[in-house]
């Protein structure tokens, strides 16, 4: 061969047409990505592992709290992701009427079925529909695609808005304008997790200057100023909003502990490029078996290129978007197989393209079937899964006893029940549908300690009982927690039975709540709304911080419904007795 020659691709494998009917394809999918969402729901949870605790309380307190712009954990702490996901999960759950797995899941499952439809659709229309229905179901029949379907975090949708952005760069690329559509779901995606959503979607477009020396070069053309203008009202608009609400601890939190400490170090003595193999490994694990056509599909892409100009464009777009995105990841020192979840489509289309050209003497009967039988023996592997060796993981089994816990609560209505938390998981507030901040050991002693009925959850029973005194009276524990050593929590109150008192004390963070012949409706660290049994019932709120705190009191007797507002001084009282 001369020096002279070039590498000619083989022939591509000829664009068949769909199966009939049409919807045939979409709709097969769809009822795949249901079957693998009621499997995620009826499997048993794992709040407890993988820090799902924490965006569940975000979203706890949109919905107690009414905190929109920016949330708060459990424990005060100011967000470390920017609200879409809480959003649509707030929503869902006002929707429901409260906060639970469905509203927690929900976002994510439909996000990583909206992903799967994303890759069926552009890979139907530039490769056919073989590949297209490959990319589908490589995109769900996975550890990482399943996982999308049940966990509270924000990877799942913002793989979504990712892939909806990049398959919009690349239309915008090809017709030369419509970019505003692409930067508005760069602002989703940055409005799901940071910046980083921008970069993964526009990665893609590297291929533009790949291009350069082909036959027929296709540079980047359109105007961006509009695009650019509705990305800074959106993703920027939001930013500032919440930087007005919440001041410096904004930024702190999100652009200084969470974006920056996490690109230079781990907070384990990892730093910048240490760690460069994990995510190619993580990505041949978690997207198995696919990923092994997808790391042949990206080696053969750079040997034989396709002739076509449309296929040989949108192949060197998913090269760019898959390996820019990996190599971004390797140098990070943060690692975590969920972060790979963008780059997932790009593979999916790759592995693809690869599985279409090296099954296309198969006829369609004959390939669906096979399909479908390759999908019911992966759901089957996932339930025996999930309904075994993860059901006997200690975290699940603790977040079930929590789920079990809530469950005895329920009927007592467990809004109105007065629990105090000090250091059990935030898991048991999401099973009650509560967002109560945590109080000392100290506070809960001393509350114990007094005349009316109290009832505290903890999970480190041995230090409540160091701060205890010989002279106090006794304490009961209630409800045991689980079975063995491994308990999540203990119920304990200065009352031997769950029967609730006419009178009762409570602590909500720095509040603490006296009640007597009164029912609590909800209580927040923010509003306390009760409802009297009779005209003799009282209330009485004590600010037990160092710091003023402001207050909403609603009182509710005989229908009528009164609203109060007061700023309580450090240690100071507002009681109510007149109805």
């Amino acid at each position: 061969m001369s020096s002279n020659s070039t590498v000619v691709s083989p022939p591509a494998p000829r664009l068949e047409a769909a199966p009939a009917p049409a919807w045939l394809l979409p709709a097969s999918i769809i009822l795949l990505g249901i079957i693998l969402f009621g499997l995620r729901l009826a499997a048993p949870p794992n709040l407890l592992d993988q820090d799902q605790e924490r965006p569940a309380s975000y979203v706890l307190d949109v919905v107690k709290n009414g905190h929109w712009v920016y949330q708060r954990d459990w424990t005060g702490d100011i967000t470390s992701k920017p609200p879409l996901y809480t959003w649509l999960c707030a929503l869902t759950a006002l929707a429901c009427g409260q906060v639970d797995l469905l509203a927690l899941y929900l976002p994510g499952a439909l996000a990583a079925l909206g992903t799967a439809l994303l890759v069926l659709q552009a890979g139907k229309r530039v490769f056919g529909p073989r590949a297209g229905l490959f990319a589908a179901l490589a995109t769900l029949l996975t550890t990482a695609g399943l996982k999308e379907f049940g966990l509270a975090r924000t990877d799942g949708v913002f793989a979504f808005t990712v892939t909806a952005a990049a398959l919009l760069a690349f239309r915008a690329w090809q017709r030369g304008g419509g970019w505003a559509w692409f930067w508005a779901l760069a602002a989703a995606a940055t409005l799901t997790k940071g910046p980083l959503g921008l970069l993964f979607a526009a990665n893609g477009l590297l291929a533009a200057w790949w291009e350069r020396k082909s036959p027929r070069p296709h540079p980047l053309r359109g105007s961006q100023l509009p695009g650019v203008g509705l990305f800074l009202l959106l993703a920027g608009g939001w930013f500032l909003l919440a930087y007005w609400q919440a001041g410096p601890p904004l930024i702190a939190k999100m652009l200084g502990r969470e974006l920056l400490a996490h690109a230079v170090s781990d907070g384990r003595r990892h730093y910048p490029g240490m760690l460069f193999y994990q995510p190619p490994l993580y990505y041949l694990g978690r997207a198995a078996p696919w990923s092994l056509a997808a790391f042949y599909g990206l080696w053969r892409l750079c040997k034989y290129p396709a002739v076509e100009d449309l296929p040989r464009r949108f192949e060197r777009f998913l090269f760019c978007w898959f390996v820019v995105g990996l190599v971004i990841l390797s140098i990070a020192p943060h690692q975590r197989a969920d972060l790979l979840w963008p780059l997932l489509p790009a593979g999916a289309l790759i592995a693809g393209r690869e599985l279409a050209r090296l099954t296309q003497n198969l006829r369609w009967p004959v390939l669906g079937l096979a399909l479908a039988v390759l999908a019911l023996f992966a759901v089957a592997g996932f339930g025996f899964y999930y309904f075994g060796a993860h059901a006997r993981h200690p975290l699940v089994q603790q977040t079930v006893a929590l789920k079990e816990f809530a469950k005895q609560i329920g009927p007592r209505s467990t809004e109105a029940y007065p629990l105090t938390h000090v250091d059990d998981p935030m898991t048991t507030q999401i099973y009650l549908n509560t967002l109560r901040p945590p109080v000392s050991f100290e506070r809960a002693v001393e509350l114990l300690r007094g005349p009316a009925a109290a009832f505290v959850v903890v999970s480190n029973l041995t230090k409540l009982e160091s701060f205890r005194l010989r002279s106090d009276p006794t304490v009961y524990e209630l409800l045991p927690l689980g079975v063995g050593q491994r308990r999540p929590a203990h119920l304990v109150s200065n009352r031997p039975s769950l029967e609730l008192p006419d009178s009762f004390a409570f602590c909500v963070g720095p509040l603490l709540i006296e009640g007597e012949g009164v029912e609590i409706l909800k209580a927040t660290q923010h509003e306390i709304v009760v409802e009297a049994r009779n005209d003799r019932g009282t209330v009485k709120i004590v600010n037990q911080s160092a710091e003023d705190r402001t207050v909403r009191l609603v009182s509710v007797y005989r229908g009528n419904r009164a609203s109060k507002k007061r700023t309580l001084a450090a240690g100071e009282a507002w009681s109510l007795k007149e109805w």
